[in-house]
C-alpha cells in the first residue's frame, strides 16, 4: 500500500513534523477555515456587500481580509516547505500526486498574494492589481477551493462515495442509454398520437420536446399531476395509459434500478475500502510492535520474537479489531517459522500478509486449498522418510544385535567342545562332532538353526552371513 510516509527520511525536524497527526489535523483545520473564508469573501469583500457586484482587488480591501489573505498565505506556504523538505529523495516528491497538487495551489495563491503586490511596488502602480479584476484572478481564487479535495484523505466515507460513483459510471451509463431509448420511442408515438390537441401541441409538439417532455415530467415527476390530467381532460385516454405505462417503466422501474445498482457498487467499493484501511492500520500498529520485538533489528520476526506478542496490549487490541485470535497465530507459527524442520524468520511485510490470511472472516479459496495441498504432501513425504530411515535403523541395530549375540554363542560352544575334548583325554576320536546339536538332524535347534561345517567345528550362519553366501543356481 503506498504510504508518503515511506518517502520521508526516518530521522529529523522536518519529517518528524510533516508525519505528526497534530500536523495532518492542523492543516486540515486551516483548509477549512479558507474555504468559509472565500465564501465570506465573496459576499462582503465589495462596495455594496451580497450584491451581484465584483468583489475588491487585494490592495483596496480592508485591513481584515488583507490580514487573512496573508496569514493563510504564510500557513500554506511552511507547509508545502516542511513536506517538502521532509522528502529523503527530492525527486519523489514529483511522483506524489497530492503534493504535486498542493505546490500548484501555493504557487497560485503565493503569486496572487504576494507576487503581484511585489510587481506593482516595483512598478509604481496603485489603484488596483495591473491585470485588473479579469476572470483570471476569480478563476485562480476558485482554484483554492480545489484544496478540499485533501480531506478526502482523512474522510475515508467521502472517498467511498467519490470511488462508488466512479466504479458505477460505466452501470450507470448502460441504464441511462437504455432510458434515453425507451423515451425516444415513447416520445415517436406521443408525438405521432397527440396530433391535434391541446396536450400535444404543449407537450409534444415535435420528438425533441415530446423527449423532453417525458423526461421532466414523468420521469423526474415535476409537476406529475398536471401533466397527467392535462392528459386525461381531453378525449385522448390512450395517451393517459401509455403516460402511465411509461411512468412505471422509466420512473419506478429504471430509476429505482440504477438506485440499487448504486448502492450495490457503492458497498462492494466500501468493502474493499474498509479492507485497506484497516490493513493500513494493522501494518502501522504492527510495525511499531515488531520494532520492538526485533531485539536483533534486522527488520524480520523470529518464532521466538513472535511470542512476545501476547505480551502486547496495542498487538492485541489490533488482533481484535481485525477478527485475528492470537491463540490461532500461535498454533499456526510452526507452519511459518520452520522450514523443512529448521527454524526460519519472516520479514515485517510478510508476516503481516500471513497474520492478515488468519482472519476468521476470510473465506476459503482454490489457491488456500491448493497450498494446503501441497503442505500436506510435504509433511507427508517428510514423515514417509522419517518412517522409513527409523524402519532401517532398526533392522539395522537388530541385525548387528542378532549377529553379536550368535557370535557370542559360536564362541560359547567352541569353548564347550574345547573343555569336552579335553576331558576325553584329548583324542581327536574321543569326541563324535555327530552328537553336536547343531549337527544331529533329530535336534530341533539343528532344523532350524542353519551351519556350516569350518574344519571340525560347527559355525553358526547368521542373517548377516548367510545374505552373503553364494546362492547356487
Amino acid at each position: 500500500v503506498y504510504d508518503v510516509h515511506d518517502l520521508y527520511w526516518e530521522t529529523g525536524f522536518f519529517q518528524k513534523i510533516a508525519k505528526h497527526h497534530i500536523f495532518e489535523n492542523v492543516t486540515l483545520a486551516v483548509i477549512s477555515l479558507n474555504a468559509v473564508y472565500i465564501g465570506v469573501d465573496t459576499d462582503w469583500n465589495k462596495d455594496v456587500p451580497m450584491s451581484a457586484s465584483s468583489s475588491r482587488d487585494l490592495t483596496d480591501s480592508p485591513i481584515g481580509f488583507f490580514a487573512c489573505e496573508q496569514a493563510f498565505c504564510v500557513y500554506f506556504t511552511i507547509e508545502w516547505i516542511v513536506r517538502f523538505c521532509a522528502f529523503r529523495n527530492k525527486c519523489d516528491c514529483f511522483f506524489d500526486a497530492w503534493f504535486v497538487f498542493d505546490s500548484i495551489m501555493v504557487i497560485l495563491m503565493v503569486g496572487e498574494t504576494w507576487v503581484i503586490l511585489i510587481v506593482m511596488e516595483a512598478m509604481g502602480i496603485t489603484g488596483g492589481s495591473p491585470l485588473g479584476n479579469t476572470g483570471i484572478l476569480r478563476l485562480f481564487r476558485l482554484l483554492r477551493l480545489a484544496r478540499l479535495a485533501r480531506m478526502l484523505r482523512s474522510l475515508p466515507e467521502l472517498m467511498i462515495l467519490i470511488k462508488g460513483m466512479v466504479t458505477a459510471t460505466k452501470s450507470v451509463l448502460y441504464v441511462m442509454g437504455l432510458l434515453v431509448l425507451m423515451t425516444y420511442v415513447f416520445a415517436i408515438a406521443f408525438a405521432q398520437l397527440m396530433v391535434d390537441t391541446e396536450a400535444g401541441a404543449a407537450y409534444f409538439p415535435s420528438v425533441p420536446m415530446a423527449m423532453y417532455s417525458l423526461i421532466i415530467y414523468a420521469t423526474f415527476g415535476d409537476n406529475l399531476a398536471d401533466f397527467t390530467g392535462d392528459l386525461i381532460d381531453g378525449d385522448t385516454w390512450y395517451s393517459y395509459a401509455l403516460a402511465l405505462i411509461f411512468i412505471c417503466l422509466a420512473q419506478l422501474t429504471l430509476l429505482n434500478m440504477l438506485v440499487g445498482v448504486l448502492c450495490e457498487v457503492v458497498a462492494a467499493v466500501a468493502e474493499t475500502e474498509k479492507e485497506e484501511v484497516l490493513g493500513i492500520k494493522m501494518r502501522d500498529t504492527m510495525t511499531t510492535v515488531l520494532e520492538t520485538l526485533d531485539a536483533n533489528q534486522d527488520k524480520s520476526i523470529s518464532y521466538k520474537e513472535f511470542t512476545g506478542i501476547l505480551d502486547q496490549p496495542e498487538a492485541l487490541r489490533c488482533f481484535k479489531e481485525l477478527d485475528i485470535d492470537p491463540l490461532i497465530c500461535l498454533d499456526f507459527a510452526d507452519l511459518f517459522f520452520f522450514a523443512d524442520g529448521r527454524p526460519t524468520e519472516l520479514s515485517f511485510d510478510e508476516f503481516i500478509e500471513v497474520v492478515m490470511n488468519l482472519r476468521e472472516s476470510n473465506e476459503a479459496t482454490v489457491k488456500d486449498i491448493y497450498n494446503l495441498w501441497k503442505q500436506l504432501k510435504t509433511y507427508r513425504q517428510q514423515d514417509q522418510e522419517a518412517i522409513s530411515h527409523k524402519i532401517d535403523s532398526t533392522v539395522e541395530r537388530l541385525e548387528k544385535k542378532m549377529t553379536n549375540t550368535y557370535d557370542r554363542l559360536e564362541e560359547q560352544v567352541d569353548n564347550v567342545l574345547a573343555e569336552m575334548k579335553g576331558l576325553q583325554g584329548g583324542s581327536p576320536g574321543a569326541f563324535n562332532m555327530s552328537t553336536s546339536p547343531f549337527q544331529n538332524p533329530n535336534n530341533p535347534m539343528a532344523q532350524t538353526m542353519p551351519v556350516m561345517a569350518t574344519g571340525s567345528i560347527a559355525r553358526r550362519v547368521t542373517p548377516a552371513v548367510y545374505r552373503r553366501l553364494p546362492k547356487n543356481n
